[in-house]
C-alpha cells in the first residue's frame, strides 16, 4: 500500500477530527509571513476551502503560537487574547482548536485547527494529546516531502541536455518552463511564495551576422550567464530564453527576498561590466506562475522603454 502523503493525510485527520469532536470546520494551513493559507478544508458550515487565505495577525491560530492563548478555547469568548480578535468579524467563532505545524528544522510552518460557531463542551480540553499526535505525525510527513522536494529540485536542475541551453549551460525554454510547471505545483500544495525575474541585456538585438560577431555575441551570453548564476541561490531555476533574455525562478521567498534577488543579479550584470533591463513578479494565490512570467517580462519591458527615454 502506497504511504499517504502530506495532503492526503491532512484530509484523513480533518475527516477523524470532525467526527470524533464534531467541529464544523477542520483545517491545516500555512503561516506565510503575513498570510495564512488553508491548504486543506473540512468545512461543514463555514465556506472555507482551500486556498483561501487570512490575515495571519488576525486568527486565532497566531495567538496561540505566540502563547497568548491555549490551545483548546471551549468558550473562545472566555480568552481575553481570542475574544478582541478581527478574525471574529470574518467568521462567527465559539470555539477553537489549535496546534502548529513545524518543519524538520522545527521551524513554524502553519497550523492544524478547528473552528466551531458555537461554543462547545468543556471536555473538549481531554482531546489536546490526541489532536498534538495527529499534529506531529503530520509534521513529520511535511518533513519528509520537503526533504524529497529539495531532492527533486536538484535533480530537475541536472536533467537531461534536452533542458540545457548548451552555449551557457543553463535551462533553456523548455527546461524553463518545465520547472515553472512543477514549482508551481508544488505552490499550490504547500501554499508557498514565489517570484520570477526577467533579464534582458542590453545590445544584442542586432543579429549576428558574421563568425566574428557570433562569437563575441556568445562570449557576452557566456560573461552574463556566469554572472547571473553567481548571484542565484541554490534551489531558484536560471535559465536562457532568447539571444538576450534570461528568466529567473525564485522559489520559497517573501517580496522582500524577492527584492534583495532583484537588486544581486543587477549588480551581477554591472559587474559583468554589462547593461541590462530587469523586471520581477510575484506570484499571485490565484493565477500562478505563468501569469508571474508574464507579469515580469512586462515589467522588464517597462524598465527597458522608461531607460530608452531617459
Amino acid at each position: 500500500m502506497k504511504a499517504p502523503d502530506f495532503a492526503g493525510a491532512s484530509r484523513e485527520v480533518l475527516s477523524f477530527l470532525h467526527q470524533r469532536i464534531g467541529m464544523e470546520l477542520w483545517m491545516v494551513s500555512r503561516a506565510d509571513n503575513e498570510d495564512w493559507v488553508v491548504l486543506t478544508a473540512e468545512d461543514h458550515g463555514y465556506g472555507v476551502k482551500q486556498g483561501d487565505v487570512f490575515r495571519w495577525a488576525d486568527t486565532f491560530c497566531s495567538r496561540m503560537v505566540r502563547g497568548d492563548g491555549p490551545r483548546i478555547a471551549p468558550c473562545a469568548i472566555d480568552v481575553p487574547a481570542y475574544a478582541d480578535l478581527p478574525f471574529t468579524r470574518q467568521l462567527p467563532i465559539g470555539a477553537y482548536v489549535g496546534v502548529p505545524l513545524v518543519d524538520g528544522e522545527g521551524q513554524l510552518f502553519g497550523t492544524l485547527c478547528g473552528l466551531n460557531p458555537r461554543p462547545m463542551p468543556a471536555g473538549i480540553m481531554d482531546e489536546q494529546p490526541m489532536v498534538e499526535v495527529l499534529a506531529d505525525m503530520l509534521s513529520g510527513l511535511l518533513t519528509a516531502e520537503l526533504n524529497t522536494t529539495a531532492l527533486t529540485r536538484e535533480a530537475e536542475a541536472a536533467r537531461s541536455e534536452a533542458l540545457t541551453d548548451p552555449l551557457t549551460g543553463l535551462a533553456n525554454r523548455r527546461g524553463w518552463e518545465t520547472a515553472l510547471a512543477a514549482e508551481e505545483e508544488r505552490c499550490r500544495r504547500y501554499g508557498a511564495t514565489a517570484c520570477v525575474v526577467a533579464v534582458e541585456l542590453d545590445g544584442l538585438k542586432s543579429p549576428c551576422t558574421s563568425q566574428a560577431q557570433r562569437e563575441a555575441c556568445d562570449a557576452v551570453l557566456v560573461r552574463a550567464a556566469q554572472a547571473l548564476r553567481q548571484t542565484v541561490r541554490k534551489p531558484d531555476t536560471l535559465a536562457r530564453l532568447d539571444d538576450d533574455r534570461f528568466v529567473v525562478l525564485g522559489v520559497e521567498c517573501t517580496t522582500a527576498e524577492a527584492m534583495a534577488l532583484l537588486r544581486r543579479l543587477e549588480l551581477g550584470v554591472q559587474g559583468a561590466e554589462l547593461s541590462a533591463a530587469l523586471g520581477m513578479a510575484m506570484r499571485n494565490r490565484t493565477s500562478g506562475l505563468f501569469d508571474t512570467y508574464e507579469r515580469a517580462i512586462d515589467a522588464m519591458v517597462e524598465h527597458r522603454d522608461a531607460r530608452a527615454r531617459d
